[in-house]
């Protein structure tokens, strides 16, 4: 019978390897900033210039390749869920859907590298959207950090008149969808299987693109071979890895933890902006994107005294130690 020595060992070791992949979902997620906003372009283009149909040209296409793979290689994972694992998928789902579509429409009217620091201004909302649900102050600090990130999002988004452009403004949106989401993840990743929650949200997002996108655009296949590589890609990176991990790790940390690590998605989407030219080095993009990432560490990292293990007992119970394990 394992001592509680060896589970607390178990515990860090399984969060050590949670944050390592949760990082590398962020290095995946920012990294396609540039990918998306290219493959969008073109569907725009093929869809006679609209940027709402051109966005849900690309997200049907990316899901139903993404859904069709997962599912194909996992069928015991939605054969077997049950109606309540559909329920928190479709919530989750739901949540995460509306993020993204309102994140690529953003995008075509704003740079990889300022869309990927909104975004992360997640992490910043997460605390506080657990504080709205448990009833669990955020703290000093995470208000303090909170202010911080938001006087960062004011110098790298904010014009002469002290408005956002239309385009942040509908990624600031989006993002408070992508908090939701990972709040969320957090109640219901211990009471899941990892695969069965990814493939539910993968396949409500699929079935809600599905129904939409017929009265927006007209769908085709007919489309460049750069086009297709880039949904193949974003579909096995940003929708199958990503949702299986953030599944499975957030089993093992806590939703305002992963939230820190998948922030770091605003630094791999300024580099791949810069790295593609669509981003240029300018004090705004370098000092708000600053300001922004030390809010959120501030809100996250300040108020940490008692290590992740403990934070996950005290946040989500036994559950997230000892529960199904991952096949």
């Amino acid at each position: 019978m394992p001592t509680p020595a060896t589970l607390t060992h178990a515990t860090r070791r399984k969060a050590v390897v949670a944050d390592l992949l949760l990082f590398s979902v962020a290095i995946f997620w920012g990294s396609n900033f540039v990918f998306i906003k290219s493959v969008v372009e073109r569907t725009t283009a093929i869809a006679g210039g609209s940027i709402v149909a051109g966005t849900m040209l690309y997200l049907l296409l990316r899901y139903v390749v993404a859904t069709g793979i997962f599912a194909a290689a996992q069928p015991s994972s939605w054969l077997k869920a049950s109606r309540r694992d559909w329920g928190m998928g479709s919530l989750l789902g739901a949540f995460y859907l509306t993020a993204l579509v309102l994140q690529t429409i953003g995008l075509q009217r704003t740079s990889p590298g300022v869309s990927g620091f909104i975004t992360g201004l997640s992490v910043a909302m997460v605390p506080f959207l657990y504080w709205a649900v448990a009833k669990r102050s955020p703290g000093r600090w995470q208000i303090v950090g909170a202010i911080v990130a938001f006087v960062g999002l004011g110098l790298l988004s904010l014009h002469g008149d002290f408005t956002l452009s239309w385009g942040d403004s509908i990624t600031l949106l989006g993002t408070l969808f992508y908090a939701l989401h990972i709040m969320t993840t957090g109640f219901f990743a211990p009471q899941v299987r990892p695969t069965t929650l990814a493939i539910t949200q993968m396949a409500f997002s699929t079935l809600a693109l599905a129904v939409v996108t017929p009265f927006v655009v007209h769908i085709t296949l007919d489309l460049p071979w750069q086009v297709w590589a880039a949904i193949l890609w974003t579909a096995l990176s940003g929708t199958i890895y990503a949702f299986f991990i953030q599944s499975w790790a957030q089993r093992y940390t806590t939703s305002t933890h992963a939230a820190i690590l998948l922030g770091f998605e605003a630094v791999f989407a300024a580099l791949a902006g810069i790295i593609a030219g669509m981003d240029a080095v300018t004090w705004r993009l370098v000092a708000g994107g600053s300001l922004m990432l030390a809010g959120v560490l501030i809100v996250e990292l300040l108020p940490t005294s008692k290590g992740v293990v403990a934070e996950i007992e005290a946040e989500e119970g036994p559950a997230a130690g000892g529960g199904p394990s991952a096949p």
